[in-house]
């Protein structure tokens, strides 16, 4: 067969005129049968070592946005440089780290390298020992007590932690980027597609991110209880409503144009909506504090794992045949005990963030409870219990925790230790951030018609990277312009 995943690189051609982009749909399917497995899955390592391009990134735009604030006597063309600037600096090199996870890295030395250009162009040679003075003689007054330190708000009010909007908008970003990367082989390497049973991978930590991602600032996390009971729970129905439609919408639309969606992921019908929703409506019905959230998340996800080790709860969703509408389903259905155990938690980590403890104290306690949920982890490993994202079990939720504490950590310290006043957050990431539901439905049309449109498994790596560049433009200026405007696009 003249063509391969990837062609023409593991199709063992040498040239792109030697591929062929396209074959006729029952080829097609065939290959998307195959091309999505992953039974190994990657390695702990890698996939912490990503989470490092975060900081990266953000270090960067702070360096960029620096150098053209030099640019002020420019006029107009000031303005187009700071665009550029922000979408450039601001998501680029989010795109080239998570497009590619395998080269993950290359990815680290690119971004520390430019970020020390950046760094040694913005001021001049014999400016950095003072600078370095002044920085030390800051943070030893903050640690003294004898100057303010707290983290930056994006508001007005003081109520949005600059931050937690940065963790936020770049989780989002890059999941975006992953789920349309993961259909290039040429440029996303398999080992970290979602895993067929056990291991470790780039988007197995996708859903388990976006859920913390939407918990931390829940109105639980921001202290903001439900006022009467009977009229939130009426409110959360109804904002329910669209967020089945749109699982439904989805199962409908990959049935007719016969996408292909392994069965192991979520079941037959089950799709991510449907996790979501059910999420929502038992976190509504519980109506749980703060603390309480923690304790229960805790509780849950023992006690679900010891459903899944004790009771044969794993073997079933591994191993039970599909026979009705419940076993079609199992892995979506069951795992939603997992994601609700890490939603819980995550609402504990955003109450944390805003209590009133020491921002640095507050940021150190987030780099701790990574650590935590990384030796748990391994804990667990090596008592024979592995990582499973189809089962969201416990070491799965350990793990995440862990990636998005140390996200967090380390976002908190960056902002802590940069010197004020910082430059405004990217608009890009304030409108995502603003619109997470809505920048994730709008990733998963606009992947839906690149896979209509095109054979992705087919495409070489140069192309795809292209592709990868104007569906990253498209997905997020929206927000950007949305955000400018002071328009939000929340529905849930």
């Amino acid at each position: 067969m003249p063509w391969g995943l990837g062609c023409p690189y593991s199709a063992g051609n040498s040239s792109v005129e030697a591929c062929t982009w396209s074959t006729d749909a029952e080829n097609y399917r065939k290959l998307k049968e195959v091309a999505y497995l992953n039974h190994e899955g990657s390695n702990a390592f890698s996939c912490v070592a990503l989470m490092l391009v975060y900081p990266l990134t953000v270090i960067l735009h702070l360096h960029a946005a620096g150098v053209v604030a030099r640019t002020t006597n420019l006029g107009l063309l000031h303005n187009a440089i700071w665009v550029v600037c922000e979408l450039t600096a601001a998501t680029l090199p989010l795109v080239f780290a998570f497009s590619s996870p395998h080269l993950v890295r290359n990815s680290l030395i690119m971004h520390s390298c430019v970020c020390a250009f950046f760094a040694a162009y913005s001021k001049p040679l014999l400016a950095w020992p003072r600078y370095f003075s002044q920085f030390l003689a800051s943070r030893a007054a903050r640690r003294a007590g004898t100057a303010a330190s707290n983290f930056t708000y994006i508001d007005e009010k003081g109520e949005k932690i600059r931050f937690v909007a940065e963790y936020r908008a770049v989780i989002m970003i890059t999941t975006c980027v992953a789920i349309l990367a993961v259909d290039f082989p040429a440029l996303f390497s398999r080992t970290h597609a979602k895993t067929e049973e056990f291991g470790y991978s780039l988007m197995d930590l996708g859903t388990g991110s976006f859920i913390i991602a939407s918990a931390v600032c829940s109105k639980t996390a921001r202290g903001r209880g439900n006022v009467g009971r009977l009229q939130s729970l009426l409110k959360q129905a109804a904002k329910l409503r669209p967020i089945l439609l749109l699982g439904c919408i989805r199962f409908f639309s990959l049935w007719g144009i016969d996408y292909h969606v392994p069965t192991s992921e979520y079941g037959v019908h089950w799709n991510f909506f449907f996790t979501i929703a059910a999420l929502s409506f038992v976190a509504s019905v519980a109506d749980l504090g703060s603390r309480a959230s923690g304790v229960a998340g805790v509780l849950l996800l023992v006690c679900y794992q010891a459903f899944l080790s004790l009771l044969g709860g794993g073997d079933y969703i591994l191993h039970a045949p599909r026979l009705g509408p419940f076993s079609a389903n199992k892995e979506g259905i069951l795992s939603c005990a997992g994601y609700l155990g890490i939603h819980w938690l995550g609402v504990a980590i955003g109450s944390h963030i805003r209590s009133a403890r020491p921002a640095s104290d507050r940021a150190s306690r987030m780099l701790l409870f990574a650590l935590g949920g990384f030796a748990i982890t391994a804990a667990l490993d090596a008592l024979g219990v592995p990582v499973s994202h189809r089962m969201c079990n416990l070491p799965y939720a350990t793990f995440v925790l862990g990636v998005n504490a140390l996200v967090m950590g380390l976002l908190a310290w960056i902002d802590l230790e940069w010197p004020r006043p910082r430059p405004p957050l990217p608009l890009v990431y304030g409108g995502i951030q603003d619109s997470m539901f809505a920048t994730f439905l709008l990733a998963n049309l606009l992947t839906g018609a690149v896979n209509v449109l095109l054979q992705p498994l087919l495409i070489p790596a140069g192309a795809a990277l292209l592709i990868m560049f104007v569906y990253t433009l498209v997905f997020t200026l929206p927000f950007a312009i949305c955000r400018y405007k002071g328009v939000v696009l929340k529905f849930w």
